[in-house]
Protein backbone atom coordinates (compact mmCIF):
# COMPACT_ATOMS: atom_id res chain seq x y z
CA UNK A 1 0.00 0.00 0.00
CA UNK A 2 1.10 3.56 -0.72
CA UNK A 3 0.06 6.43 1.54
CA UNK A 4 -0.03 9.94 0.09
CA UNK A 5 0.00 13.07 2.21
CA UNK A 6 -1.59 16.15 0.64
CA UNK A 7 -2.02 19.72 1.87
CA UNK A 8 -5.22 20.35 -0.11
CA UNK A 9 -8.29 20.04 2.05
CA UNK A 10 -11.19 17.61 1.69
CA UNK A 11 -14.48 17.02 3.43
CA UNK A 12 -16.48 13.83 3.74
CA UNK A 13 -20.25 14.44 3.82
CA UNK A 14 -21.99 11.13 4.36
CA UNK A 15 -21.16 9.07 1.28
CA UNK A 16 -19.68 11.97 -0.71
CA UNK A 17 -16.20 13.47 -0.84
CA UNK A 18 -15.69 17.18 -1.52
CA UNK A 19 -12.28 17.40 -3.17
CA UNK A 20 -10.17 19.55 -5.48
CA UNK A 21 -10.83 18.59 -9.10
CA UNK A 22 -7.16 18.62 -10.11
CA UNK A 23 -6.21 16.37 -7.19
CA UNK A 24 -8.98 13.89 -7.90
CA UNK A 25 -8.08 13.61 -11.59
CA UNK A 26 -4.44 13.16 -10.64
CA UNK A 27 -5.35 10.30 -8.31
CA UNK A 28 -7.02 8.46 -11.18
CA UNK A 29 -3.72 8.60 -13.02
CA UNK A 30 -1.79 7.34 -9.99
CA UNK A 31 -4.14 4.39 -9.71
CA UNK A 32 -3.60 3.56 -13.38
CA UNK A 33 0.17 3.94 -13.28
CA UNK A 34 0.98 2.25 -9.95
CA UNK A 35 -0.32 -1.22 -9.19
CA UNK A 36 -0.73 -0.63 -5.46
CA UNK A 37 -3.67 0.39 -3.28
CA UNK A 38 -3.49 4.08 -2.34
CA UNK A 39 -4.79 5.95 0.68
CA UNK A 40 -4.52 9.75 0.77
CA UNK A 41 -4.40 11.77 4.00
CA UNK A 42 -5.59 15.40 4.01
CA UNK A 43 -6.44 18.19 6.42
CA UNK A 44 -10.20 18.53 6.71
CA UNK A 45 -12.10 21.47 5.19
CA UNK A 46 -13.30 23.96 7.79
CA UNK A 47 -15.37 26.10 5.40
CA UNK A 48 -12.92 29.01 5.18
CA UNK A 49 -10.91 27.76 2.21
CA UNK A 50 -10.42 29.97 -0.83
CA UNK A 51 -10.91 27.26 -3.45
CA UNK A 52 -12.14 27.69 -6.99
CA UNK A 53 -12.60 24.20 -8.42
CA UNK A 54 -14.00 21.68 -5.93
CA UNK A 55 -16.06 18.68 -7.01
CA UNK A 56 -18.26 16.20 -5.18
CA UNK A 57 -17.45 12.53 -5.77
CA UNK A 58 -19.32 9.52 -4.32
CA UNK A 59 -16.96 7.61 -2.01
CA UNK A 60 -17.83 4.36 -3.76
CA UNK A 61 -16.46 5.78 -7.02
CA UNK A 62 -13.12 7.04 -5.69
CA UNK A 63 -10.92 4.01 -6.26
CA UNK A 64 -8.65 5.21 -3.44
CA UNK A 65 -9.03 5.60 0.29
CA UNK A 66 -9.26 8.98 2.04
CA UNK A 67 -8.42 10.00 5.59
CA UNK A 68 -9.41 13.53 6.66
CA UNK A 69 -7.50 14.90 9.67
CA UNK A 70 -9.22 17.62 11.67
CA UNK A 71 -6.09 19.19 13.15
CA UNK A 72 -8.06 21.16 15.75
CA UNK A 73 -7.03 22.21 19.24
CA UNK A 74 -8.78 19.32 20.98
CA UNK A 75 -5.95 17.26 22.50
CA UNK A 76 -7.88 14.00 22.56
CA UNK A 77 -8.90 14.39 18.90
CA UNK A 78 -5.34 15.28 17.93
CA UNK A 79 -4.02 12.16 19.64
CA UNK A 80 -6.64 10.06 17.90
CA UNK A 81 -5.70 11.53 14.51
CA UNK A 82 -2.01 10.85 15.15
CA UNK A 83 -2.81 7.26 16.08
CA UNK A 84 -4.87 6.82 12.90
CA UNK A 85 -2.05 8.22 10.79
CA UNK A 86 0.54 6.03 12.52
CA UNK A 87 -1.51 2.90 11.85
CA UNK A 88 -1.92 3.89 8.21
CA UNK A 89 1.79 4.62 7.71
CA UNK A 90 2.81 1.42 9.50
CA UNK A 91 0.82 -0.59 6.97
CA UNK A 92 2.42 1.19 3.99
CA UNK A 93 5.34 0.30 1.76
CA UNK A 94 5.95 3.95 0.87
CA UNK A 95 4.73 7.37 1.91
CA UNK A 96 4.55 10.01 -0.83
CA UNK A 97 4.34 13.63 0.25
CA UNK A 98 4.84 15.13 3.67
CA UNK A 99 3.65 17.27 6.53
CA UNK A 100 1.10 16.71 9.30
CA UNK A 101 3.76 14.91 11.36
CA UNK A 102 4.24 12.16 8.78
CA UNK A 103 8.04 12.52 8.73
CA UNK A 104 8.45 11.55 12.39
CA UNK A 105 5.95 8.72 12.01
CA UNK A 106 7.81 7.34 8.98
CA UNK A 107 11.15 7.57 10.76
CA UNK A 108 9.71 5.85 13.81
CA UNK A 109 8.53 2.76 11.91
CA UNK A 110 11.15 2.72 9.14
CA UNK A 111 8.81 3.37 6.21
CA UNK A 112 10.51 5.15 3.27
CA UNK A 113 9.16 8.55 2.32
CA UNK A 114 9.44 10.64 -0.84
CA UNK A 115 9.08 14.32 -0.02
CA UNK A 116 7.09 16.47 -2.47
CA UNK A 117 8.01 20.15 -2.30
CA UNK A 118 7.19 23.33 -4.20
CA UNK A 119 8.03 26.34 -1.98
CA UNK A 120 11.58 27.38 -1.16
CA UNK A 121 12.15 29.28 2.10
CA UNK A 122 11.73 32.74 0.60
CA UNK A 123 8.39 31.77 -0.95
CA UNK A 124 7.18 30.14 2.27
CA UNK A 125 7.90 33.35 4.15
CA UNK A 126 6.21 35.49 1.51
CA UNK A 127 3.07 33.32 1.51
CA UNK A 128 2.95 33.15 5.30
CA UNK A 129 3.32 36.91 5.81
CA UNK A 130 1.42 38.23 2.79
CA UNK A 131 -1.70 39.13 4.80
CA UNK A 132 0.18 40.43 7.88
CA UNK A 133 0.61 44.20 8.21
CA UNK A 134 2.07 44.53 11.72
CA UNK A 135 5.91 44.54 11.37
CA UNK A 136 6.50 42.64 14.62
CA UNK A 137 3.96 39.95 13.77
CA UNK A 138 5.40 39.71 10.27
CA UNK A 139 8.92 39.24 11.64
CA UNK A 140 7.72 36.71 14.20
CA UNK A 141 5.92 34.68 11.58
CA UNK A 142 8.92 34.80 9.22
CA UNK A 143 11.16 33.56 12.05
CA UNK A 144 8.76 30.71 12.83
CA UNK A 145 8.68 29.65 9.18
CA UNK A 146 12.48 29.80 8.97
CA UNK A 147 12.93 27.67 12.09
CA UNK A 148 10.48 25.09 10.75
CA UNK A 149 12.26 25.02 7.40
CA UNK A 150 15.65 24.49 9.04
CA UNK A 151 14.28 21.73 11.28
CA UNK A 152 12.84 20.02 8.20
CA UNK A 153 16.25 19.72 6.52
CA UNK A 154 17.05 16.61 8.57
CA UNK A 155 13.90 14.96 7.19
CA UNK A 156 14.93 15.83 3.63
CA UNK A 157 18.38 14.32 4.15
CA UNK A 158 16.93 10.96 5.17
CA UNK A 159 14.13 10.92 2.61
CA UNK A 160 14.17 8.24 -0.07
CA UNK A 161 13.94 11.12 -2.54
CA UNK A 162 12.56 14.59 -3.16
CA UNK A 163 10.16 15.48 -5.94
CA UNK A 164 10.64 19.18 -6.65
CA UNK A 165 7.83 21.12 -8.31
CA UNK A 166 9.64 23.94 -10.06
CA UNK A 167 13.13 25.35 -10.37
CA UNK A 168 13.40 27.33 -7.09
CA UNK A 169 12.88 24.37 -4.75
CA UNK A 170 14.91 22.05 -6.99
CA UNK A 171 17.89 24.39 -6.66
CA UNK A 172 17.28 25.03 -2.95
CA UNK A 173 17.43 21.33 -1.97
CA UNK A 174 20.59 20.45 -3.92
CA UNK A 175 22.67 20.31 -0.74
CA UNK A 176 20.27 18.05 1.16
CA UNK A 177 19.60 15.03 -1.02
CA UNK A 178 21.15 13.76 -4.24
CA UNK A 179 18.00 11.86 -5.21
CA UNK A 180 15.96 14.81 -6.48
CA UNK A 181 13.50 14.95 -9.34
CA UNK A 182 12.49 18.17 -11.10
CA UNK A 183 8.99 18.35 -12.54
CA UNK A 184 6.73 21.14 -13.78
CA UNK A 185 3.18 20.67 -12.61
CA UNK A 186 0.11 21.70 -14.61
CA UNK A 187 -3.28 20.46 -15.78
CA UNK A 188 -2.30 20.80 -19.44
CA UNK A 189 -2.72 17.46 -21.19
CA UNK A 190 -1.30 17.11 -24.70
CA UNK A 191 -4.84 16.99 -26.07
CA UNK A 192 -5.58 20.37 -24.44
CA UNK A 193 -2.68 22.19 -26.09
CA UNK A 194 -3.91 24.54 -28.79
CA UNK A 195 -3.77 22.83 -32.21
CA UNK A 196 -1.07 24.25 -34.44
CA UNK A 197 -3.57 25.27 -37.11
CA UNK A 198 -5.70 27.16 -34.57
CA UNK A 199 -2.65 28.97 -33.23
CA UNK A 200 -1.54 29.97 -36.73
CA UNK A 201 -5.03 31.23 -37.52
CA UNK A 202 -4.91 33.40 -34.40
CA UNK A 203 -1.47 34.73 -35.24
CA UNK A 204 -2.64 35.66 -38.73
CA UNK A 205 -5.82 37.48 -37.78
CA UNK A 206 -6.11 41.12 -38.93
CA UNK A 207 -3.77 43.61 -37.28
CA UNK A 208 -6.65 46.02 -36.66
CA UNK A 209 -8.05 43.79 -33.89
CA UNK A 210 -7.21 44.79 -30.28
CA UNK A 211 -4.35 42.90 -28.64
CA UNK A 212 -6.03 40.67 -26.06
CA UNK A 213 -4.34 40.39 -22.66
CA UNK A 214 -5.31 37.71 -20.13
CA UNK A 215 -4.91 37.28 -16.39
CA UNK A 216 -6.38 34.31 -14.52
CA UNK A 217 -5.98 33.02 -10.99
CA UNK A 218 -6.54 34.27 -7.47
CA UNK A 219 -7.26 37.96 -7.08
CA UNK A 220 -4.72 38.25 -4.28
CA UNK A 221 -1.61 40.40 -3.67
CA UNK A 222 0.91 37.56 -4.01
CA UNK A 223 -0.55 36.78 -7.43
CA UNK A 224 -0.23 40.41 -8.49
CA UNK A 225 -3.83 40.66 -9.67
CA UNK A 226 -4.10 44.39 -9.01
CA UNK A 227 -0.83 45.04 -10.83
CA UNK A 228 -2.18 43.14 -13.84
CA UNK A 229 -5.07 45.62 -13.96
CA UNK A 230 -2.62 48.51 -13.61
CA UNK A 231 -0.74 47.13 -16.62
CA UNK A 232 -3.94 47.17 -18.64
CA UNK A 233 -4.81 50.69 -17.56
CA UNK A 234 -1.34 51.99 -18.43
CA UNK A 235 -1.49 50.31 -21.84
CA UNK A 236 -4.78 52.10 -22.54
CA UNK A 237 -3.39 55.41 -21.25
CA UNK A 238 -0.44 55.08 -23.63
CA UNK A 239 -2.75 54.65 -26.58
CA UNK A 240 -2.30 50.93 -27.15
CA UNK A 241 -5.28 49.12 -28.68
CA UNK A 242 -5.69 46.40 -26.05
CA UNK A 243 -8.29 44.58 -24.02
CA UNK A 244 -7.53 42.98 -20.65
CA UNK A 245 -9.74 40.22 -19.29
CA UNK A 246 -9.29 38.80 -15.77
CA UNK A 247 -10.84 35.55 -14.52
CA UNK A 248 -10.73 34.57 -10.85
CA UNK A 249 -11.77 35.43 -7.33
CA UNK A 250 -10.10 36.78 -4.23
CA UNK A 251 -9.52 39.68 -1.86
CA UNK A 252 -8.59 42.25 -4.52
CA UNK A 253 -11.70 41.83 -6.64
CA UNK A 254 -13.49 44.98 -5.41
CA UNK A 255 -10.46 47.20 -6.03
CA UNK A 256 -9.96 45.63 -9.45
CA UNK A 257 -13.58 46.42 -10.32
CA UNK A 258 -13.13 49.99 -9.11
CA UNK A 259 -10.11 50.52 -11.34
CA UNK A 260 -11.85 48.86 -14.28
CA UNK A 261 -14.81 51.25 -13.91
CA UNK A 262 -12.71 54.34 -14.60
CA UNK A 263 -13.91 56.20 -17.70
CA UNK A 264 -10.79 55.50 -19.77
CA UNK A 265 -10.97 51.77 -18.94
CA UNK A 266 -14.59 51.06 -19.82
CA UNK A 267 -14.82 48.50 -22.55
CA UNK A 268 -11.11 47.76 -22.23
CA UNK A 269 -10.67 46.21 -18.78
CA UNK A 270 -13.01 43.37 -17.81
CA UNK A 271 -13.08 41.64 -14.39
CA UNK A 272 -14.86 38.27 -14.56
CA UNK A 273 -15.78 35.65 -12.00
CA UNK A 274 -13.74 32.46 -11.87
CA UNK A 275 -14.53 29.80 -14.47
CA UNK A 276 -13.74 26.10 -14.46
CA UNK A 277 -10.42 25.05 -15.90
CA UNK A 278 -11.87 23.42 -19.05
CA UNK A 279 -13.72 26.68 -19.77
CA UNK A 280 -10.57 28.70 -19.18
CA UNK A 281 -8.61 26.60 -21.67
CA UNK A 282 -11.12 27.41 -24.40
CA UNK A 283 -11.24 31.08 -23.45
CA UNK A 284 -7.44 31.47 -23.34
CA UNK A 285 -6.95 30.26 -26.90
CA UNK A 286 -8.43 33.50 -28.21
CA UNK A 287 -5.92 35.73 -26.38
CA UNK A 288 -2.50 37.05 -27.39
CA UNK A 289 -0.51 37.56 -24.17
CA UNK A 290 -0.70 36.54 -20.52
CA UNK A 291 0.08 39.21 -17.92
CA UNK A 292 1.67 37.54 -14.88
CA UNK A 293 2.62 39.88 -12.04
CA UNK A 294 3.25 37.12 -9.49
CA UNK A 295 5.45 38.38 -6.67
CA UNK A 296 5.92 34.94 -5.14
CA UNK A 297 8.23 32.40 -6.72
CA UNK A 298 5.81 29.48 -6.69
CA UNK A 299 5.65 26.95 -9.54
CA UNK A 300 2.21 28.13 -10.59
CA UNK A 301 0.29 26.03 -13.09
CA UNK A 302 -0.44 29.35 -14.79
CA UNK A 303 2.84 29.31 -16.67
CA UNK A 304 2.51 25.98 -18.50
CA UNK A 305 -1.23 26.35 -18.91
CA UNK A 306 -0.78 29.72 -20.60
CA UNK A 307 1.91 28.21 -22.80
CA UNK A 308 -0.52 25.45 -23.73
CA UNK A 309 -2.82 28.08 -25.21
CA UNK A 310 0.09 29.51 -27.18
CA UNK A 311 0.35 32.59 -24.96
CA UNK A 312 3.69 34.27 -24.34
CA UNK A 313 3.97 35.64 -20.81
CA UNK A 314 5.00 39.13 -19.75
CA UNK A 315 5.52 39.56 -16.05
CA UNK A 316 7.59 39.85 -12.94
CA UNK A 317 10.96 38.14 -12.68
CA UNK A 318 10.30 36.05 -9.59
CA UNK A 319 12.80 33.19 -9.43
CA UNK A 320 10.39 30.73 -11.04
CA UNK A 321 9.41 32.85 -14.03
CA UNK A 322 12.92 34.18 -14.54
CA UNK A 323 14.29 30.65 -14.93
CA UNK A 324 11.30 29.40 -16.92
CA UNK A 325 11.48 32.32 -19.33
CA UNK A 326 15.14 31.45 -19.96
CA UNK A 327 14.35 27.77 -20.53
CA UNK A 328 11.33 28.38 -22.77
CA UNK A 329 12.28 31.65 -24.50
CA UNK A 330 8.53 32.28 -24.53
CA UNK A 331 8.16 35.54 -22.67
CA UNK A 332 9.73 38.58 -21.05
CA UNK A 333 10.71 39.43 -17.45
CA UNK A 334 10.68 42.69 -15.52
CA UNK A 335 11.62 43.54 -11.91
CA UNK A 336 9.01 42.92 -9.20
CA UNK A 337 6.44 45.61 -8.37
CA UNK A 338 7.08 47.61 -11.53
CA UNK A 339 3.94 47.35 -13.68
CA UNK A 340 5.20 50.16 -15.94
CA UNK A 341 8.09 47.93 -16.98
CA UNK A 342 5.60 45.20 -17.90
CA UNK A 343 3.76 47.79 -19.99
CA UNK A 344 7.03 48.42 -21.80
CA UNK A 345 7.27 44.74 -22.69
CA UNK A 346 3.67 44.69 -23.92
CA UNK A 347 4.48 47.70 -26.12
CA UNK A 348 7.58 45.91 -27.41
CA UNK A 349 5.54 42.87 -28.43
CA UNK A 350 2.82 45.03 -29.96
CA UNK A 351 5.44 46.69 -32.13
CA UNK A 352 7.23 43.45 -33.01
CA UNK A 353 4.59 40.96 -34.07
CA UNK A 354 7.31 38.66 -35.42
CA UNK A 355 8.82 38.28 -31.95
CA UNK A 356 5.36 37.80 -30.41
CA UNK A 357 4.48 35.10 -32.93
CA UNK A 358 7.81 33.32 -32.39
CA UNK A 359 7.23 33.33 -28.63
CA UNK A 360 3.70 32.01 -29.14
CA UNK A 361 5.06 29.05 -31.07
CA UNK A 362 7.79 28.47 -28.49
CA UNK A 363 5.17 28.56 -25.73
CA UNK A 364 3.14 25.86 -27.46
CA UNK A 365 6.23 23.71 -28.05
CA UNK A 366 7.30 24.00 -24.41
CA UNK A 367 3.83 23.02 -23.20
CA UNK A 368 3.91 19.91 -25.37
CA UNK A 369 7.39 18.98 -24.13
CA UNK A 370 6.18 19.33 -20.52
CA UNK A 371 2.60 18.10 -20.81
CA UNK A 372 0.81 16.61 -17.84
CA UNK A 373 1.40 13.10 -19.22
CA UNK A 374 5.15 13.57 -19.55
CA UNK A 375 5.67 15.26 -16.18
CA UNK A 376 3.41 12.77 -14.41
CA UNK A 377 5.30 9.81 -15.89
CA UNK A 378 8.56 11.21 -14.50
CA UNK A 379 7.04 11.07 -11.03
CA UNK A 380 5.36 7.68 -11.22
CA UNK A 381 8.42 6.07 -12.80
CA UNK A 382 10.49 7.36 -9.88
CA UNK A 383 7.94 6.08 -7.37
CA UNK A 384 8.11 2.63 -8.96
CA UNK A 385 11.93 2.72 -8.94
CA UNK A 386 11.89 3.59 -5.25
CA UNK A 387 9.53 0.73 -4.48
CA UNK A 388 11.81 -1.69 -6.35
CA UNK A 389 14.90 -0.41 -4.54
CA UNK A 390 13.22 -0.73 -1.15
CA UNK A 391 12.10 -4.27 -2.01
CA UNK A 392 15.66 -5.16 -3.03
Amino acid sequence: MITMIHANRVRVDGETLLVDRKFHLGMQHYLSAISHPIVSIHPECDGSENTMDMVEVPLKDLGYGVMAINGGSNAAKAAQDTSRMADQIRSSRLVYGGGMGSEALCAGVGVPQIAVLEYDLATQIKVSTSQVTNPLRKASRALKVSVGYIKGIANLRRSAGIHCNGYPIFDATAAYNANRLLYLDSRMYESMVIPEAQLEARLNRPNNAPLKLLFSGRYDPIKGALDAVRVGLACVAQGMDIELHCYGQGSQRDEMLRLASQPNARGRIHIHQAVTYPELVEIARDFDLFVCCHVQSDPSCTYLESFGSGLPIVGYANTMWRRLSEESQAGLCTPLHQPDRVVGDVKRLVADSGMRHLMSRRARAFALAHSFEREFKLRTDDIKRTLEQERG
